[in-house]
């Protein structure tokens, strides 16, 4: 009899140290990959994967929940039926392009990221980038303005050089989609694309799924998500076993990204009736790096967001001009201010005050 009390104690243990998951999804019930989800005070819990899982909430009973393209939302889990959180779509749009006979096309971006950890936001990035495409030359060109806060002056410093300038070329707008760019490797016979129930493109190699891409001809917008590191892990990984099998020797295991870390990439680009998008054409884009640092024992993201908030075609002294009355310095204030007048989507409550906090630090410091 006490050795069945000891097994039932021992057992009711194990299942209350079970992983609480907690799955995302759309208004469609489709799974949203690369949820940002932070506690009360704006520490990491987790992200979600491909399929809007989070692998455990962590005991944690109020979570917020953050992503480019849907409202931020915070939940009581204990009120959620079936643990399945449904996000609602931001619906963040483009103003109207007139085309004119000008030299440029001018398109200004506003980002801002977020570098999170088991303590809470430990950095924060923000600015706006004057982005040009030169129509003859086909060129781009892009300056930033940004302003950079962290934890103290040696953090906000280490940062701020060694990663910032890579935050600001993330932020820029490119030639070339990353829907184009899944098709380029689809041509090579690295990815291949199928549609899955639901109408989704899935886009995967021969390992497992890497993404989605969803075409919505009726709002005229198509959308990509997709995980850049575990597919380069698989790269990595194939490539050492064909040379494994042709050397005869064993090769170092490379995978250990997909185990500790992801990063995903998701686009929203505007389509014409063919799907076709102009450079223009980039409604927001977030880039989410998550992973884990063995020697703090603490896991960590780094959460870009990015968003078109002006485009227009002009000529080379009109953009001197531009960039002349651009030349500001950004504070906090300003930000919040930027962010109101071109309706840019709030972060999470949660996430906001503890972004706040880190400014308040900075003047005190």
């Amino acid at each position: 009899m006490n050795r069945l009390y000891v097994l039932f104690v021992v057992l009711a243990v194990a299942l209350s140290a079970v992983a609480q998951r907690v799955q995302v999804v759309d208004s469609e019930g489709l799974p949203i990959a690369a949820v940002c989800v932070t506690n009360e005070m704006g520490a990491l819990v987790g992200t979600t994967d491909n399929e809007g899982w989070l692998g455990d909430a962590k005991g944690v009973k109020h979570l917020y929940f953050s992503h480019v393209a849907f409202k931020a939302m915070d939940v009581n889990i204990d009120t959620i039926p079936s643990l399945c959180v449904v996000m609602q779509d931001e619906n963040f749009q483009l103003s109207e392009l007139e085309v004119k006979p000008k030299e440029l096309l001018y398109v200004q971006t506003y980002y801002r990221c977020v570098y999170v950890c088991d303590e809470g936001p430990l950095y924060f990035r923000a600015g706006v980038v004057d982005n040009t495409y030169e129509l003859a030359k086909k060129k781009i060109s892009a300056k930033t303005r940004s302003v950079a806060r962290g934890g103290n002056g040696i953090l906000r410093f280490v940062i701020s050089t060694l990663v910032g300038r890579y935050i600001d070329q993330w932020a820029r707008i490119d030639t070339m989609t990353y829907y184009k760019r899944i098709l380029r490797n689809v041509d090579k016979g690295s990815l291949f694309v199928n549609r899955d129930p639901s109408g989704r493109q899935v886009v995967s190699d021969t390992i497992s799924v890497l993404g989605y891409i969803d075409e919505d001809f009726q709002a005229g917008q198509r959308t990509t998500n997709f995980d850049r590191w575990s597919y380069s892990d698989h790269i990595e990984a194939t490539e050492a076993a064909a040379k494994e099998a042709k050397t005869g020797k064993k090769q170092k295991d490379k995978r250990k990204h997909i185990e500790d870390g992801n990063h995903s990439y998701y686009e929203v680009y505007n389509i014409d009736e063919n799907g076709n998008s102009r450079i223009d054409d980039l409604v927001m884009k977030q880039i989410l790096v998550s992973g884990h640092f063995d020697r703090t024992d603490q896991d960590y993201i780094i959460l870009l967001e990015t968003f078109t908030i002006g485009r227009d075609y002009i000529d080379k002294k009109e953009f001197k001009q531009t960039r002349k009355e651009n030349e500001v310095e950004m504070d906090i204030n300003e930000l919040r201010r930027l962010e109101q007048n071109h309706h840019i989507p709030p972060l999470a409550p949660n996430l906001k005050a503890a972004v706040d906090e880190l400014f308040k630090k900075e003047l005190k410091d």
